[in-house]
């Protein structure tokens, strides 16, 4: 059994010769020299088992701060002059074992082991237990807040059959969370499809939602059936409602109305039977006024509104993010134990992300791929983060801006950066280009 193992000893020594040891038994170490360090990069980073060898008062301390930064993780701990007291309590607060030091190695693998097997076994029970209750929000990371409180909505709503509206900035996990309303409510079983509306011209909208008969067109050589057939029973995300033109609007309508479809080319009306969630990055209230969104299709779909807050409205939850992307990418890169240094937090609890969750992502993607020690750098961030996330003190005597106006001058940064390839731009912003055309045309950008 193989984990990722978080080491600290008092003495160096000693902690490279375990480190050594447990990496010829095929573990991912991540060694740390002071308890400051262990605390920081349980913050940083998820670990499957922490092993903390020193003073009786040091490892307790240690093994107390691990149980409440991540609950899950088991902890050995080894202390220099043991006592049963001390043992007693290490028990209660939650240690896997509590040996004395020097130990034999051979002995301190099997007990790794033997712990990340029943971490393995708690793991597997849990996510059993989830799935029998429905809940299944746990890919919804954060502890801030908003995100509490979203996460205990979705339990409420996401077993009653109503159109839920999920309104939130491009990058912000719109889809997730639709995804999520899907597992926890009584389809789960069926189909989850999306479409993202604002990236089809209407005929081909049209032709992806209901579907066609053979014939109808040049080329239609058989029937096919559309996207509200295709998640009969099941639940259907309709992505960038907000995009969709007046025509495509008064269609939608009456499918939510009437629970029926026509196929592109059809006579005979078709009934369907699914949920509709609808996502948009654009305020729809302020569109209805505007006129360029039905007030009645906005009722349809308003049965309940979800409002997913924007990363730089929960700054406190880049910790949990970074440790979530390091892990993801540390493994698809074949890479050792990783964590973010201060500096590189401190540049991203500053920085605005205009891209939001899909922004960070990609960073930590790019700076896990260029990180070859322990720790990423903030020489792995890419230049525009340095840029904007370092202090403002130099120009504190500058007016305040807007988000808007501070958007609008990284993405011309970015632009000016990329010698205006919107393509690249796109990528490095962590958005698709459609995103990125609706910014420019938002923002007045040429």
């Amino acid at each position: 059994m193989k984990g990722l193992i978080l080491l600290f000893d008092t003495q160096p020594d000693r902690l490279k010769q375990a480190r050594r040891f447990l990496l010829d038994h095929g573990h991912d170490i991540h060694t740390v020299g002071s308890p400051e360090a262990a605390v920081h990069s349980l913050e940083m980073q998820s670990f499957d088992l922490a092993f903390y060898t020193g003073g009786s008062d040091l490892v307790l301390e240690l093994l107390k701060k691990s149980k409440a930064l991540q609950p899950g993780m088991e902890v050995l701990v080894s202390s220099e002059k043991p006592t049963v007291e001390a043992a007693i309590e290490a028990i209660k607060g939650g240690a896997f074992y509590y040996l004395s030091t020097p130990s034999s190695l051979e002995k301190i693998a099997l007990l790794i082991s033997k712990a990340l097997e029943r971490r393995l076994l708690s793991t597997e029970v849990s996510e059993l237990r989830d799935i029998i209750r429905g809940y299944s929000n746990k890919q919804i990371i954060g502890e801030s807040p908003a995100i509490q409180d979203l996460k205990k909505t979705l339990k409420r709503i996401a077993r009653i059959d109503c159109n839920i509206l999920i309104c939130g900035e491009t990058g912000t996990g719109k889809e997730l969370v639709a995804k999520t309303i899907h597992a926890m409510s009584h389809s789960a079983d069926k189909k989850f499809l999306a479409l993202n509306c604002g990236a089809l011209a209407e005929d081909l909208l049209s032709n992806e939602l209901f579907g066609h008969e053979k014939g109808a067109f040049t080329g239609a050589n058989s029937l096919k059936k559309g996207i509200f057939e295709a998640a009969s029973q099941g639940t259907l995300l309709l992505d960038e409602i907000g995009d969709t033109t007046a025509a495509m609007q008064v269609k939608l309508l009456r499918v939510l109305q009437e629970n029926r479809i026509l196929r592109v080319g059809g006579t005979q009306e078709i009934p369907v039977n699914v949920r509709v969630l609808a996502a948009t990055h654009v305020n729809l209230q302020d569109a209805v006024s505007a006129g360029t969104f039905r007030e009645d299709l906005y009722y349809r779909l308003n049965s309940f509104t979800l409002r997913i807050p924007a990363l730089r409205e929960r700054r406190d939850d880049i910790p949990l993010f970074c440790r979530f992307f390091i892990d993801q990418y540390r493994k698809k890169f074949g890479k050792q134990a990783l964590s973010v240094s201060r500096d590189v937090m401190s540049v991203f609890m500053r920085y605005p992300f205009p891209g939001n969750i899909r922004e960070l992502k990609n960073v930590i993607e790019r700076a896990v791929a260029l990180c070859d020690g322990q720790e990423i750098q903030t020489e792995h961030l890419p230049p525009r983060l340095l840029k904007t996330g370092s202090p403002a003190a130099p120009e504190s005597h500058l007016p305040l801006r807007t988000l808007e106006e501070v958007a609008a001058a990284h993405i011309r940064a970015v632009l000016a950066q990329t010698k205006g390839n919107k393509a690249k731009a796109a990528r490095i912003l962590g958005i698709d280009r459609s995103s990125l055309w609706r910014k420019l045309k938002k923002l007045g950008i040429s």
